[in-house]
């Protein structure tokens, strides 16, 4: 991104405001994005994509919420991913990590 912002003669400041944005409203089409220049809302639209990713599958432990997440990447390779919830508490030693993982 600041390659392309500087190359197009643009301030890198702007690159901030672009990430806030795209983060806040994925929906948002990149040349829509409020506040940046003109001059760089067709090439930014034509040379990016805010989501690459999709979910594909989602599993939900039933012992502690822990998501089990698998996303298709771009080049349509997949990876898995896991989300833990927790509580900031220290974990019962008592419990075995099978038992904690589900």
């Amino acid at each position: 991104l600041h390659a392309f912002v500087v190359g197009h003669g643009v301030k890198p400041s702007h690159m901030g405001r672009i990430w806030k944005h795209v983060l806040a409203h994925p929906e948002c089409p990149l040349d829509e994005i409020p506040g940046i220049p003109d001059r760089i809302r067709r090439p930014l639209k034509q040379e990016f994509a805010a989501l690459t990713s999709a979910v594909v599958q989602v599993r939900e432990s039933g012992v502690d919420g822990t998501l089990k997440l698998v996303l298709r990447l771009q080049d349509g390779g997949e990876v898995e991913a896991v989300l833990i919830r927790h509580t900031g508490e220290p974990e019962d030693p008592d419990r075995r990590q099978a038992d904690r993982c589900g």
